[in-house]
């Protein structure tokens, strides 16, 4: 309900982030998930996307980030995270100059979800010391903020189904800091900390997958179509 009337805010820390660079990264990318990397034409966009099998059967559903120049991030499910690293490092081999890392232990993600979580967003770049500029107002757009001293990766996206919906991603020693600066400052608006639970009963309500329980295969063995 908070979520829903004013802001949630989540910690989905437990989420995997894969980060991969180098001149052979957008045609590795390419290889390994079903959108086209390409329309990520420029760094600040982001892309919902697959990780398929040889036979086109979803390994896991990901969010993929152009951050930098010469960097890509890539989300994925916690519990398909050591499942996915096997099968992203399995092809590295076809390309030359690709490194993919796991940078899950030193980036953080933070959610703020909700009808006021732009405009509290906004309010706290104003305070001294923070300094950048929200995503511009379209999904899947991204943009570098400084938050508490620290550079944060902040971009519409988010599964809740709310359309003001931002992720944030901190580094991992500023985390607790800035989940702390963003209670105390929506607390008199009613934002409050949103468990996994809850989060599920909103993507539910949205028609929207879990946590990749959905793919894969069956209790049988079977390839889930």
């Amino acid at each position: 309900l908070a979520t829903r009337t004013s802001a949630g805010l989540f910690d989905i820390s437990h989420m995997g982030r894969f980060t991969v660079s180098g001149g052979d990264a957008i045609a590795f990318l390419q290889y390994v998930l079903t959108n086209n990397v390409l329309e990520l034409r420029e760094v600040g966009l982001a892309q919902y996307t697959m990780i398929p099998d040889e036979g086109g059967g979803a390994i896991d559903d990901a969010y993929l980030y152009h951050t930098t120049d010469e960097e890509y991030m890539l989300v994925v499910n916690a519990a398909n995270r050591a499942t996915d690293w096997d099968w992203l490092q399995r092809h590295l081999g076809r390309f030359g100059d690709v490194r993919l890392d796991d940078r899950s232990e030193d980036i953080a993600m933070l959610a703020l979800q909700g009808p006021q979580a732009e405009r509290l967003l906004a309010t706290l770049l104003k305070k001294p010391g923070n300094d950048g500029r929200l995503p511009e107002p379209m999904r899947n757009a991204m943009s570098v903020v400084r938050l508490d001293g620290s550079e944060v990766v902040v971009a519409r996206t988010g599964y809740t189904g709310e359309p003001v919906s931002f992720e944030l991603f901190p580094p991992a020693t500023a985390a607790v800091a800035l989940w702390e600066s963003l209670l105390e400052a929506g607390g008199d608006d009613g934002v409050v900390p949103v468990g996994l639970g809850a989060r599920d009963t909103l993507r539910l309500e949205a028609g929207l997958p879990l946590y990749g329980h959905e793919f894969g295969t069956d209790p049988d063995g079977n390839e889930i179509p």
